[in-house]
């Protein structure tokens, strides 16, 4: 039995935001974003978690921003966590703050956003073990009571990292047979058979990271692409069977296109490089596949990562003055632009723009 539960009342709470805020003074508005947090105060779990969004994502300042956000997360859900490492959640819950704690839990001084962020005392106390078992908890927690696509990516990256160390799967074993295993999801119709072994762990982490993809969650399809990327490498290497190989490649293509088209950087970098250079990156290295080359293409999707600019655009602005340099020729005013876009999202880029 799953410990974090959910009562249902978040639905009211979410009627009455919807109601009161949103229908009234939209959604990014200051008027709003005041309301939201007097709505937070008075106890709205939905509220607190839009508060914590907001201060997660700087969009109101705080000194320490992502431990106060976790505070309101953990009000959100219910939670409390104990003098001795307890955690109780009380039911009075807003279950989408399931899955942003276990993101913390996964994600802290280890990736992302709370790669580098300052301490949070209650995660620091954990072990990496305890934090992925209870991240594996809150997800399927969150998942039971509504379909979320983030969280069902996050079941799978728990799974992939303990199907990859075999201590981390002895220990997390026990809460995978009590979370995921033998287990029907209807929410997201996904059928969970068992897991005794690394290998049906990661069968069944590819089982989440597609259900994700299929819900359109960018860092799915990314992670989708990352696997078919290695593939390539290894199946080229090995000179392996030419129609798989194309295959993988235009699985590669279709899951960069999902997060790409949904204006996810990353995603639409990799894919404008691929179609420049034919280049496909992987953690086991790169490849150049040239049958593929579209430089119409290239150029759409190094400026669809411009779009909702964060630092992987950074490189993305790069490539569009190293590959389209006719373009800046004549226009000095929109590469000297584009260049302080790159030196304000990744400094590292511009010292090597300076270069070009």
């Amino acid at each position: 039995m799953n410990r974090f539960t959910c009562d249902g009342s978040y639905e009211a709470d979410l009627k009455e935001y919807t109601e009161e805020i949103l229908e009234k003074s939209g959604v990014s508005s200051q008027t709003a974003e005041r309301e939201i947090m007097c709505m937070a105060d008075e106890g709205n779990t939905v509220a607190a978690k839009l508060y914590a969004d907001l201060v997660f994502y700087k969009k109101i300042l705080r000194r320490n921003p992502y431990r106060e956000a976790f505070s309101l997360y953990l009000r959100s859900a219910d939670i409390t966590v104990d003098e001795n490492g307890a955690w109780t959640c009380g039911g009075v819950s807003y279950p989408l703050s399931f899955w942003t704690i276990g993101y913390y839990l996964v994600n802290y001084r280890r990736e992302s956003f709370l790669q580098k962020c300052e301490a949070i005392g209650i995660i620091d106390a954990m072990t990496l073990t305890q934090r992925l078992a209870t991240a594996l908890e809150l997800a399927t927690a969150c998942i039971t009571f509504i379909n979320v696509s983030g969280a069902i990516n996050l079941v799978g990256r728990i799974l992939r990292e303990a199907a990859k160390d075999e201590e981390i799967f002895k220990a997390l074993l026990p809460v995978i047979r009590e979370t995921v295993a033998d287990r029907d999801f209807p929410e997201i119709s996904l059928k969970v058979t068992s897991c005794d072994t690394p290998a049906q762990c990661s069968a069944i982490a590819e089982l989440f990271f597609a259900t994700s993809a299929q819900e359109g969650y960018v860092y799915a399809c990314n992670n989708l692409a990352a696997r078919e990327a290695n593939r390539i490498i290894r199946m080229s290497r090995e000179g392996r069977d030419n129609e798989f190989l194309k295959e993988c490649i235009m699985k590669y293509i279709h899951y960069l296109k999902i997060s790409a088209d949904k204006y996810e950087p990353y995603a639409a970098n990799r894919l404008g490089l691929f179609y420049m250079t034919g280049e496909i990156k992987g953690s086991e290295g790169k490849i150049i596949v040239k049958d593929y080359i579209d430089t119409a293409m290239a150029k759409d999707y190094f400026t669809k990562a411009t779009v909702y600019p964060d630092a992987n655009s950074a490189w993305s602005f790069f490539n569009l003055i190293k590959y389209f340099h006719k373009d800046y020729d004549n226009n000095i005013e929109l590469l000297n632009e584009h260049m302080d876009y790159i030196k304000e999202l990744n400094p590292a880029v511009y010292d090597i723009a300076m270069e070009l």
